[in-house]
């Protein structure tokens, strides 16, 4: 009796297993079904479920053991795995199409990033650039402006040093006007008592002045003078003639009224005519030539009385001063202006 009633146990426990079994399975089948159909719902129930056996764990209310509950807390359990192995390949699923999503998007992105990133090179280039042309324009012109005001200073101190440099002009030459006037003076003045030129240096310069009345030929016609051409000079045996007629012309320099009545003035020569002056006219009158009207001569027709500054042409006789080295045209017979 006692081993019927095991092996009737034996049985129930069988049975009932084979039938929890088959019961899993068709609960498992059909939970995966419906798992796949509607995961959200059936999450939702599982949370709250937990939810609720939390709470009253939480609250102190004993949980009775229920082999039944815990054979459909083991069901529910597996479906739950089962379900997380579906939520798993689903949410595997979803990650990759979200990764190939990310990745397009990225690519995508990436593409557009990079076309933003070209035009933003492109546009920052030709900004860049407008802004290089600008500041090259603006540099060109700072440095056109720079020269201009550079070149207008330039000009400038130029104009002011030339202006300067004409005073300073002005004034030597008022100086040498003024030292000039005081050496011709002192030449002009003839003062008495003054000492010949050593015998030697006369003989010296008789020698030369023979070589140059050579090269020179006399003048003839009515503006020259016949007969004894030193007549009316009050020093005629100082006076060598060289030429007994000549004429020249040129800028008076320097005139006086002497004590024995000449009148006399220096000439400064144009440049065809420097022939008439030696080397004591050089050291003594400046280079000029000595000019002398004796007043027989004076106040007749065609001979003034030129002033400084006067441009003249002149006729007489062409000499030499013994005493001072130097030529003169002595007398001279004709003056008039040109």
């Amino acid at each position: 009796m006692e081993e019927y009633r095991i092996r009737t146990a034996c049985f129930l426990i069988l049975s009932f297993s084979i039938a929890l079994v088959a019961s899993a399975g068709t609960l498992n089948s059909y939970m995966n079904k419906s798992w796949a159909d509607a995961s959200l719902p059936l999450d939702d129930i599982l949370k709250n479920y937990y939810i609720k056996i939390q709470d009253k764990s939480e609250n102190g209310i004993e949980i009775s053991p229920d082999f039944s509950q815990d054979s459909e807390g083991d069901n529910q359990t597996g479906s739950d795995m089962t379900g997380q192995a579906l939520s798993g390949e689903e949410n595997s699923e979803g990650n990759n199409q979200t990764s190939t999503e990310a990745t397009s998007d990225q690519t995508l992105s990436g593409e557009e990033n990079s076309e933003g990133n070209n035009q933003t090179s492109t546009e920052a280039t030709s900004d860049q650039a407008l802004s290089g042309e600008e500041s090259s324009e603006g540099i060109n012109q700072t440095s056109t402006q720079t020269a201009g005001e550079s070149e207008s200073n330039q000009n400038t101190n130029q104009t002011i040093e030339t202006q300067q440099q004409t005073q300073n002009n002005q004034t030597v030459n008022i100086q040498n006007n003024i030292e000039m006037k005081q050496r011709l003076e002192i030449a002009i003045s003839e003062e008495e008592g003054e000492a010949p030129i050593p015998l030697e240096e006369q003989n010296r310069i008789e020698s030369t002045d023979r070589v140059i009345v050579t090269q020179h030929k006399a003048l003839t016609g009515p503006d020259c003078r016949t007969g004894n051409v030193l007549a009316g000079a009050s020093n005629e045996e100082d006076l060598r003639v060289l030429s007994e007629c000549l004429d020249a012309t040129g800028i008076v320099m320097h005139t006086k009224k002497m004590d024995d009545g000449d009148y006399k003035f220096f000439l400064n020569l144009d440049e065809k005519f420097k022939f008439l002056t030696n080397e004591k006219n050089n050291e003594k009158t400046d280079g000029f030539l000595v000019v002398e009207i004796v007043p027989p001569d004076q106040g007749k027709s065609g001979v003034i009385l030129p002033k400084e500054g006067d441009r003249v042409h002149v006729w007489g006789a062409w000499v030499t001063d013994k005493p001072k080295g130097w030529h003169e045209i002595h007398p001279t017979w004709k003056v008039v202006n040109e």
